[in-house]
């Protein structure tokens, strides 16, 4: 695992397309001015669409499927600059077990982020653990109370229940390449129509922060200028 001379920047999600959905724009901002470390918890093996299913009826994982969602989450690493690595879980099967936290915690202490990016936990389950699993490595990495912890949304609906972000980003300028990020995930968005879909979360981020696009974000403590006699920084706003 590379750390470089960039300050490291880690991304901790559930599935393939998380990063580019949820943060890309972002992302691509920060790519940049800081070294970042994408890690995934699973290769997404139940994303695949079955028409004949019934609601509630469980969804079998495919790992050859899985192969092909992590194939492009490495294309869209590879846009970012960034290093991906996989924590060996399943696709809705995730959990903040002691042992992939200890990994994940290791990799973190490795890497000494500036910030951590990770899902608000709602809605999804794979989510809700992602979320945990990130917080509770990070604690363990002895890092918690100095890096930079920021929550982001994945999708609408129910996902956006409760999510009153603290701030946003303006990703208006870096739009097209937000959309060159989720046309890799080409399993989960299959026409361009899909693609504009996850784009128009954007459009409704950007109406409340008075701009074209906007990804949103949520802290786990108030934003302040200063915490426990230390000035507090938030890298967002630099952007």
């Amino acid at each position: 695992m590379s750390t470089g001379s960039k300050p490291n920047i880690a991304f901790v999600v559930a599935h393939p397309d998380d990063l580019a959905h949820a943060m890309g724009g972002t992302a691509w901002l920060l790519k940049e001015r800081y070294k970042l470390h994408v890690f995934c918890a699973s290769k997404g093996e139940r994303g695949y669409p079955d028409p004949q299913r019934q609601p509630g009826q469980p969804k079998p994982p495919r790992p050859e499927f899985g192969d092909v969602r992590a194939a492009e989450e490495a294309a869209a690493c590879r846009l970012l600059d960034a290093e991906l690595t996989f924590l060996g879980q399943i696709d809705g099967e995730i959990y903040a077990d002691q042992q992939t936290c200890s990994t994940l915690a290791q990799a973190l202490a490795t890497l000494s982020p500036v910030a951590l990016f990770t899902l608000w936990p709602v809605n999804v389950p794979d989510h809700i653990a992602v979320s945990a699993m990130a917080t509770k490595a990070l604690s363990l990495s002895g890092a918690y109370h100095s890096t930079e912890i920021y929550f982001c949304e994945n999708g609408m609906g129910g996902q956006t229940n409760q999510f009153v972000p603290d701030l946003y980003v303006n990703i208006s300028d870096v739009i097209e390449h937000k959309r060159e990020l989720v046309r890799c995930h080409k399993t989960q968005n299959r026409d361009e129509a899909a693609v504009e879909n996850v784009l128009k979360r954007n459009v409704l981020r950007g109406m409340f922060a008075r701009c074209n696009h906007a990804e949103p974000f949520k802290t786990p403590d108030p934003l302040v200028n200063a915490r426990w006699g230390r000035k507090t920084r938030y890298l967002l706003l630099d952007l």
